[in-house]
């Protein structure tokens, strides 16, 4: 257990009818985060009743690497791309991680 953990749920609601272009836009996001240091889970979640919703469930080893993901080039993060299909702010939920399966 690790009292440096930290953990956020993102939600992030799309124009209508362009939340499967979201959610393939954020899968790519995740794939540049496999490699950003500390990034011990970058999930991307639909959920059955919101169509235009995706959820990003995240974890880091400690709150320097989850601002340094944070503020990195977005082109770089890919994230860029996303933006446009927006329909408002992402919302977030910080958390703090203790441990379970998935994670050291």
């Amino acid at each position: 257990m690790s009292g440096d953990r930290v953990g956020r749920y993102v939600r992030m609601v799309a124009v209508e009818g362009q939340g499967p272009a979201l959610a393939e836009g954020l899968l790519r996001v995740a794939e540049g985060m496999r490699d950003a240091p500390g990034c011990e889970l970058y999930v991307v979640n639909r959920t059955p009743d919101e169509d235009d919703a995706v959820w990003i469930t995240e974890v880091w080893t400690d709150e320097e690497s989850s601002e340094a993901a944070l503020n990195r080039n977005l082109g770089e993060a890919g994230i860029g791309s996303v933006l446009g299909l927006l329909a408002g702010p992402p919302e977030f939920i910080e958390l703090s991680p203790v441990g379970g399966p998935g994670l050291s």
